[in-house]
């Protein structure tokens, strides 16, 4: 939808267009994007691995009360197709 709207107002509007993909595991966020994760694996206890190979990023609040993901990545992307490919990654 968001690419359609794009398409109908392009003559007359400009627009940036990024994306992020996070993973939410154990109330921790992770950035799927990321393309030098840091090694950090949790166990379980008896020494296998129990959650993801990536540092987790911080989510902080903002001035005026939003929520921001610091250190995510983003990503520019122009069409349906280039947004699906980072999923692919």
């Amino acid at each position: 939808m968001i690419f359609k709207r794009v398409e109908e107002t392009k003559g007359t509007t400009e627009f940036l267009i990024r994306v992020s993909f996070i993973e939410i595991f154990k109330e921790e966020v992770f950035d799927l994007l990321e393309s030098n994760p840091s090694i950090y694996s949790k166990t379980d206890g008896n020494g296998k691995p129990a959650g993801p190979s990536r540092a987790p990023i911080q989510i902080r609040e903002t001035a005026n009360g939003g929520i921001s993901l610091a250190g995510v990545t983003e990503a520019e992307v122009t069409s349906q197709e280039e947004m699906d490919s980072f999923l692919l990654k």
